[in-house]
């Protein structure tokens, strides 16, 4: 089988649609889909309801151009697969418990809904939403990709992007490498597995009823309530959503989250409650902190965006295929613009000069719920506004220092500065800042997992430095296993990349599943270490000082190896001077001591036992002046690398005389 001409890694409903799109331009095309039964598109009840929502600004514009789309999309869709996709012009219903100005009125809305609850007051009725049964119309996307030619490979997952300057020159795969002319990312809440987007997963529980036979309570339209949604199928079944969880990827329902489901609903509409309770499901939406989706070029000239549709993403289909086929075509819709993943990032792009809200501005949206379910439905939190850090925008590359007569040489970047430092423990950022100039550093590590997460302290870090002037070394604090600092390490590479390196490839290694004494796993390091390194990377591995190992590592093709001194924040100093030197001694790379140093006597100790460099943080961020501190170790680690270089005296048992004995004037 040939290079196809897109590859789309995401095999959900989104993933489908393009690639369904793209075929019927003419294109051949790759889906890679990791789980079918995973799809977002599972975790919807299938509402096409930008007005009810309450939506605004580009994205109703968005959420509407699509809900035109939707009856000649779906019917062909039908027509191709021979397959009811469930698409039913209904009508929404909204409920008030409390009266609004401009509403229906209590009398209106239960004409128009017999047996609601006594508590609604009121409500608005929108003729032109309704639904689309979302299960059936993945079920009919999958074999009109399949009837088109797509090549849909199941259970084959993207594990990392393989750059080459601003190209992709491949994916690796669960089963290999795969290359494609053009690369599409749609793989949701699992999005910034691959690229560090702000995309995350939010967790939705939902329930469905079944209608008894010849029930007097039958629905025909959508309620859409200020808790919860009620969304009656032709056949009878009546879906109940959804939570809206930021639990991460926990899986199953909860009792919590489907009793609010039940409460709401029977609040809503009584009747349910003696309607039989046939299924309940969970599933993840990738949600951006704006709550609109991410759409349109990438940083990289043959990459496109298609995620974070959240909420949306069945009523947003038609439109995402359309738009996002037509710019990998050549011809971009202005309308895109508002939705590229540059708004994360703040700079002066136009499109944020007008200031436009993404999201819905509904006073009736439950805000965001926390991990427990009870906390919130319905999830838009309407003050919601799109998230702006203040970095350079020019994507440049950080120019390499000149190599000097005895430079810091790592991974054939030449480095004036033979202090590392570290971001973390700072008691904000303007200290962090200070004592990094003050210390001279040039490589500074970040945290990527803490960074990726908004991790307490780590709010908005990656844009607190200037990254033109200083080289990031991302780290893999926090991961446990081989497999998962893999992972974290190819997310770091993609963060640099975002922030102008284009060409660092370096990555700080820490395998560590001891909580106590934070000590790094041999085994683990090697292994994950031997994986970078064939991935491209330049590897600096956090290890004990265990010469063995070290020479290993060197032998794997790592471009530095990293001694602990004494445990990770201890302020021990070198516990382990005699491995050092041994590793030292034996070494054909750079030897970085990182951990435990407490003091700049320390920092010149390890300098002076020929240690290439070190790495510092906690002994410069919790002093209590960070700044003297930083200059403090700069001057120490120049100090020890000058003494190395000029040679001790030898230790002798004896004294000697520092004035001559001969020649001096002697009394007669």
């Amino acid at each position: 089988m040939g290079q196809a001409d897109v590859l789309v890694m995401g095999g959900g409903i989104i993933g489908l649609a393009i690639a369904t799109e793209l075929c019927q331009q003419g294109a051949t095309v790759t889906v890679l889909s990791r789980d079918f039964n995973a799809a977002a598109g599972h975790a919807a009840a299938g509402m096409l309801a930008p007005q009810a929502e309450k939506l605004s600004g580009p994205l109703l514009e968005l959420s509407e151009r699509s809900l035109t789309l939707y009856p000649d999309w779906s019917h062909k869709l039908e027509q191709l697969t021979g397959q009811d996709v469930g698409y039913w012009p209904c009508g929404i219903l909204a409920p008030l418990l409390s009266p609004a100005t401009d509403d229906l009125g209590a009398s209106a809305i239960h004409s128009y809904q017999p047996h609601l609850s006594n508590e609604v007051a009121g409500g608005y009725w929108y003729p032109q939403e309704g639904q689309a049964d979302n299960r059936a119309l993945l079920r009919a996307l999958r074999m009109a990709a399949q009837e088109l030619g797509v090549s849909i490979q199941e259970g084959v997952s993207a594990d990392a992007l393989l750059h080459q300057g601003n190209q992709l020159k491949g994916v690796l795969t669960s089963h290999g490498q795969q290359q494609a002319g053009h690369y599409v990312l749609a793989t949701g809440a699992w999005s910034s597995e691959l690229l560090p987007v702000p995309v995350k997963p939010r967790k939705g529980q939902l329930a469905a009823l079944l209608t008894p036979t010849d029930s007097p309570y039958g629905l025909n339209r959508v309620l859409y309530g200020e808790h919860i949604y009620i969304v009656p199928r032709k056949d009878g079944r009546i879906v109940l959503g959804a939570t809206d969880e930021d639990v991460g990827f926990a899986p199953h329902n909860t009792a919590a989250g489907v009793a609010q489901l039940l409460n709401q609903a029977t609040r809503l509409y009584p009747p349910l409650a003696d309607f039989p309770l046939q299924e309940c499901w969970w599933g993840y939406r990738p949600a951006t902190p704006d709550g609109a989706p991410i759409l349109g070029p990438s940083q990289c000239n043959n990459l496109t965006l298609a995620t974070g549709h959240h909420r949306n993403g069945v009523l947003l289909t038609p439109i995402t295929a359309k738009l996002i086929a037509s710019s990998i075509l050549g011809n971009t819709d202005p309308l895109l613009a508002a939705f590229h993943w540059e708004r994360f990032m703040g700079g002066d792009r136009s499109l944020r000069e007008n200031d436009r809200t993404l999201v819905s501005d509904s006073s009736t949206a439950v805000a965001n719920s926390s991990s427990n379910a009870s906390s919130g439905l319905l999830g838009f939190a309407s003050s919601a506004q799109p998230t702006s850090f203040q970095i350079p925008m020019a994507m440049q590359t950080l120019s390499a220092p000149a190599a000097t007569a005895d430079s810091l040489v790592i991974a054939g970047r030449s480095f004036s500065s033979r202090l590392m430092t570290g971001t973390g423990k700072f008691d904000n950022f303007e200290t962090m800042r200070a004592s990094l100039a003050a210390s001279g550093s040039q490589i500074v590590t970040v945290a990527v997992r803490r960074v990726q997460t908004n991790a307490p302290g780590h709010e908005g870090l990656a844009q607190a430095i200037d990254w033109q002037k200083i080289w990031m070394l991302p780290n893999t604090a926090g991961c446990t296993t081989a497999d998962e600092a893999v992972r974290v390490a190819r997310l770091g590479r993609e963060m640099a990349k975002l922030l102008g390196q284009e060409d660092n490839n370096f990555v700080k290694l820490e395998v560590i599943p001891d909580a106590k004494y934070l000590l790094p796993d041999p085994i683990g390091t090697l292994r994950a270490a031997e994986q970078l390194v064939k991935e491209g990377f330049a590897v600096l591995p956090y290890v004990n000082a265990d010469p063995i190992l070290a020479k290993h590592l060197e032998e794997a093709g790592c471009a530095t190896v990293m001694p602990l001194g004494s445990p990770i924040g201890s302020g021990q100093g070198v516990r382990n001077a005699a491995n050092i030197q041994i590793i030292v001694e034996n070494a054909n790379i750079p030897v970085v001591v990182d951990a435990g140093i407490g003091s700049p006597s320390e920092a010149a100790e390890s300098m002076e036992m020929g240690a290439d460099a070190l790495l510092i943080n906690t002994a410069i961020a919790k002093a209590q002046d960070p700044v003297k501190m930083g200059r403090a170790m700069g001057l120490a680690t120049e100090a020890g690398r000058l003494a190395y270089l000029s040679g001790r005296i030898p230790v002798k048992a004896y004294a000697s005389a520092s004035s001559p004995l001969t020649g001096t004037i002697t009394s007669q």
